[in-house]
């Protein structure tokens, strides 16, 4: 990056644009891999990677097509579940997993991680209407009601402010009728939807893992078993 002078986020596109004009390496590695392995690939958090620019889209075409790799793909979109204590961040944070969903074009979900670190923060009643995200969400933000009782804020509040004070300004009206946008947006659009991820919980992390096996199809695509002698010797003794 110095040699370029890139920053973190140059740097990584520039690395992914390197790797589109050298896919022969991503070839020659999984090439020989059959389809009883399951291959993640771990991608950097960057959020333009997944919104708007095209790099990752054309990776998964190339993995994707027939007669090359043909890899069964499904995206594991990760939002973790504290921002659910913000919800202007979480509406945020949905906004680009459903710009990701869109991008990338390939079997999706979208998963709530770190479940561990809210579980006394937030109802289990309240936590499943995060996984259907609605406007309404917005509405019975305990946080906003009682900090906009506290501090008698008014809907103009933000046209008054020092526009170089940003915190007036994301306390104002403005940056709620924004949220609101973003939150209609997402509830007209009907996309998404979380799974719920601890990773601490064996149960949890079957439960994501069989999601993604039904994506890809995983089970559907396996040979028949056949039965060794001694399964049939022993499936006769049972019929008996």
């Amino acid at each position: 990056m110095e040699e370029m002078g890139l920053g973190p986020n140059g740097g990584l596109i520039y690395c992914f644009e390197f790797l589109m004009e050298n896919l022969d390496f991503l070839t020659d590695s999984l090439d020989s891999l059959t389809e009883e392995y399951l291959i993640i690939f771990d991608m950097p958090g960057q959020i333009e990677l997944y919104t708007h620019v095209p790099i990752l889209p054309a990776l998964v075409r190339f993995l994707t097509r027939a007669g090359s790799l043909d890899i069964r793909l499904c995206a594991a979109y990760l939002l973790e579940a504290t921002f659910v204590v913000d919800r202007s961040k979480f509406f945020a944070g949905t906004l680009s997993a459903m710009s990701a969903m869109i991008m990338l074009e390939v079997p999706h979900l979208n998963i709530l991680s770190k479940m561990d670190l809210v579980k006394d923060q937030v109802r289990k009643k309240d936590m499943k209407r995060f996984q259907m995200p609605d406007s309404g969400l917005l509405d019975d933000d305990p946080n906003e009601i009682a900090r906009r009782k506290a501090e008698g804020t008014l809907e103009d509040e933000d046209e008054m402010a020092d526009p170089q004070d940003k915190g007036a300004l994301m306390r104002g009206g403005g940056f709620r009728r924004l949220n609101r946008a973003v939150a209609n947006l997402i509830e007209n659009f009907s996309m998404v939807s979380y799974l719920k991820l601890d990773a601490q919980d064996e149960d949890s992390v079957g439960a994501i893992l069989s999601y993604i096996d039904d994506c890809i199809q995983y089970h559907e695509a396996q040979e028949p078993k056949e039965l060794k002698d001694e399964e049939f010797d022993d499936m006769d003794g049972m019929d008996d």
